[in-house]
């Protein structure tokens, strides 16, 4: 009989309670099911086309969009032995993806740091949002910002991750929803 490690009961014991949250692989069915049955084989990493799937601290896979952005390719899926995830292992095209879940429970937003934010003109996050769910628009207050202001369409938003790693600032984080 194969005996599992139960991670949340060692990082309890050792006094490690507080755990940063990771972003895993799209479409993973739940963090503590990954980190169960997870071999840490490291075939996802092989197989991103982006090279965004890193490992961490613990040898599990993770999605690293400071790299680059996720393309939905699937191939982190089709390359992994286990049962990860909430859709099918068989390619499906991208206009068919809208049918299944988000690929996380995540969702992005633009801090104060934003260039365009502190009146600095800067529109690369929307350049590279395929899907344009990120828009600037002029905001006013009493005057006309010379700067169009950034906002996402969380609801147009695919979660690819583009807009990360193309701010020069470091202005577009994730947060995690439950």
């Amino acid at each position: 009989m194969e005996k599992l490690t139960r991670l949340d009961r060692r990082k309890f014991l050792s006094g490690n309670v507080h755990q940063e949250q990771v972003l895993r692989l799209p479409w993973v069915i739940s963090a503590s099911d990954f980190e169960m049955q997870c071999t840490k084989c490291q075939a996802c990493v092989a197989a991103c086309e982006t090279e965004i799937i890193m490992l961490d601290e613990q040898g599990y896979p993770k999605v690293e969009f400071s790299k680059g952005e996720c393309t939905f390719c699937q191939k982190c899926i089709q390359s992994c032995p286990e049962p990860l995830f909430s859709i099918p292992k068989k390619p499906i095209s991208p206009d068919r993806l809208h049918h299944y879940p988000p690929p996380w429970l995540i969702e992005l937003n633009i801090s104060e740091q934003c260039l365009a934010k502190n009146n600095i003109y800067c529109q690369s996050c929307r350049d590279e949002c395929e899907v344009n769910a990120i828009k600037f628009a002029y905001v006013f207050s009493g005057k006309v910002n010379p700067i169009p202001r950034p906002a996402i369409y969380l609801t147009d938003c695919n979660q690819c991750g583009a807009c990360i790693s193309s701010c020069p600032q470091d202005a577009i984080s994730i947060d995690f929803l439950s």
